[in-house]
């Protein structure tokens, strides 16, 4: 029997119409495969969308057959653009590309509209061994299978040519899904940076990235766990369209079928400004379920105090309607605060022993922190599984918080910021693949001293960096601790962090392994089976050092074991700042820490 997801998406791909763009559309979900489309998909590189369309890939077609059957099925493919067609506003209510955005702030986008960079995405639900082909909107080639790389590229593909001229993909039924970015030659930007900034030409290269992503998001069906048992007594069933304060209730379960759904500035004005509100549930609800093909253009703020609480479904949250740093206590504008900018998934008060669990989602262009949780931080946890980001060009777009004893596994995050938060003990994170911007490492373990164990980081697969500067405020690093947030304080030997880093792959010219402001000390800290097989930058910028400085009775127990850079063993012989492994550390620590091929 088909899981619960599917048979509601089954029911609303049946009544759909024709699809934007396309003469005809073909979708199924059954337990073997299951597929989606919009059919207010709007192809538009410019501007915002209309509030009840969908971002549709301007540059790629895509479809999915249960392999062996030739029956291919289509798969809408989303888009995300630099600031979402809005340019550079501070208030929502600001038409788009006013530019009132004060030149003083920096959103962390720069050269990305002019080049016409944009991410797109597909995602199904799947059972069995599936083939899945591409093809382009415009029928343009997409070039021959041996131009063709598909990242990770620690995970092999077997890729041919359709005889229409698409690029057929053959993918495994994999229980973990598989989650990878599609890249062609003839779609490729060379990122130069003169130390500073992206620059046209005369800089030095920094990364290589497609102008138009596509990333394939291959998920196996919901376990039944994290599938609500919906009832009318229950549960709140949306309907497509605008969403008005109080329209989503007070049951235990908030349910989103397929469409799209965009948050209203106030319940009395259907046309009211977008960008200007949020979802702040009842204390009742604690389960927001996403059916596949649905796309709420919004973000959500549990208060409910239930020891777990829930956010499922393979849907998508869409922050493209906020301005960047979006500020609930001011309007919703443009004005930083770490306490009340908006955050896509958010609690206020959260309470001991509660735990989130975040199964399948997608969220597409956060406009600040992409999850926080406020209150007794210190006793609640999260499991997060099959989650996947997407759109994080603005600052600040980093990965979820990850609380104690937390599990985070499977999931594909492009960000903005710190991608992996080890701040608390007994975190857990396997295989994360990370597709990252400028700004702060890929782990961050910085801000303040911290005392924290258990920590285990395994199978780190990071396809894209593209730092432009040598940083150590926001280390430009895979593994990275910033200086003190606060100012007054000093580093304390007595605490410690302890972590093992394991199985890291590094693609395209890599950054530093490490750069580190001890803020206390590190005792097992062991970093082991790293590969950087395209090599680690080396050029007048220096971001390929790694770089510890001194602090005094601070420990540095740190264990790199079978490292490579372009294929060669860092070895205690090749590690300095001017060889192989671009090592410099402060001469102090010198007999606490060692690598071993």
């Amino acid at each position: 029997m088909a899981p619960l997801s599917s048979i509601l998406l089954f029911l609303s791909a049946a009544i759909a119409g024709t699809a934007w763009g396309a003469p005809t559309n073909k979708t199924h979900c059954g337990n073997d495969l299951c597929t989606w489309w919009h059919d207010t998909g709007e192809i538009n590189k410019e501007t915002p969308v209309q509030p009840e369309n969908v971002r549709q890939s301007h540059r790629y077609s895509v479809q999915v057959s249960v392999a062996g059957q030739n029956d291919f099925l289509d798969s809408f493919v989303y888009e995300s653009i630099p600031r979402n067609g809005n340019g550079r506003i501070f208030s929502p209510s600001d038409p788009p590309n006013s530019n009132t955005l004060d030149d003083s702030v920096d959103d962390g986008i720069s050269i990305e509209p002019s080049i016409g960079l944009n991410m797109a995405w597909a995602q199904f639900e799947y059972g069995k061994d599936v083939e899945l082909k591409i093809t382009t909107i415009d029928g343009s080639a997409l070039g021959p299978p041996e131009d063709v790389v598909i990242r990770p590229t620690s995970i092999q593909y077997s890729i041919s040519q359709s005889n229409d001229g698409g690029i057929l993909i053959q993918i495994p039924f994999d229980q973990n899904g598989r989650k990878f970015s599609v890249e062609f030659k003839n779609d490729l930007y060379t990122f130069l940076s003169d130390g500073n900034n992206y620059v046209s030409s005369g800089g030095d290269v920094v990364e290589i990235e497609p102008t138009n992503a596509l990333v394939i998001f291959a998920s196996p069906f919901l376990p039944s766990d994290m599938i609500p048992d919906m009832n009318k007594d229950n549960t709140k069933t949306m309907t497509p369209g605008p969403i008005n304060n109080g329209d989503w209730g007070s049951k235990s379960i908030l349910y989103f079928p397929p469409g799209v759904y965009y948050v209203n500035e106030n319940r009395d004005d259907v046309s009211g400004k977008l960008g200007a509100n949020h979802m702040v549930l009842d204390p009742n609800t604690y389960w927001v379920h996403l059916a596949p093909g649905a796309y709420v253009k919004g973000a959500i703020e549990y208060t409910t105090h239930a020891q777990k609480f829930y956010a499922t479904g393979h849907g998508v949250l869409s922050g493209e309607n906020y301005v960047y740093q979006a500020n609930v206590d001011e309007s919703y504008t443009s004005v930083k605060s770490d306490s009340t900018s908006l955050r896509m998934w958010w609690h206020n008060s959260i309470q001991s022993g509660q735990t989130w669990l975040c199964h399948g989602p997608t969220l597409n262009a956060p406009p600040f922190n992409t999850m926080d949780f406020n209150g007794d931080v210190n006793s609640i946890s999260s499991q997060i599984a099959d989650y996947k980001q997407v759109g994080a060009y603005f600052y600040q777009t980093d990965g979820p918080e990850i609380y104690p004893n937390s599990v985070v596994q499977d999931v594909f995050w492009h960000v903005n910021d710190d991608a992996i938060k080890l701040y608390y003990s007994g975190a857990t994170v396997i295989r994360a693949t990370i597709w990252k911007c400028l700004n702060d490492p890929i782990i961050q373990m910085g801000w303040t001293t911290r005392d924290i164990k258990g920590i285990t980081v395994d199978t780190l697969n990071v396809i894209h960096t593209r730092y432009r500067d040598s940083n150590m405020v926001v280390p430009t690093a895979i593994i990275g601790a910033s200086p003190f947030y606060m100012s007054g304080m000093t580093p304390d030997p007595n605490q410690a962090i302890s972590l093992t880093v394991s199985n890291l792959v590094c693609e395209g010219p890599c950054p530093s392994l490490v750069r580190i402001n001890p803020l206390q000390s590190y005792r097992d800290f062991v970093v082991e089976n790293v590969a950087f097989p395209d090599g680690l930058q080396k050029n007048s910028i220096g971001i390929g050092e790694s770089i510890i400085p001194a602090a005094s009775g601070v420990v540095m127990d740190l264990q790199v074991a079978n490292w490579t850079v372009g294929g060669k063993d860092v070895t205690m012989k090749n590690f300095q700042s001017d060889s192989l492994g671009q090592l410099d550390i402060d001469v102090s620590y010198w007999g606490e820490w060692g690598i071993a091929s």
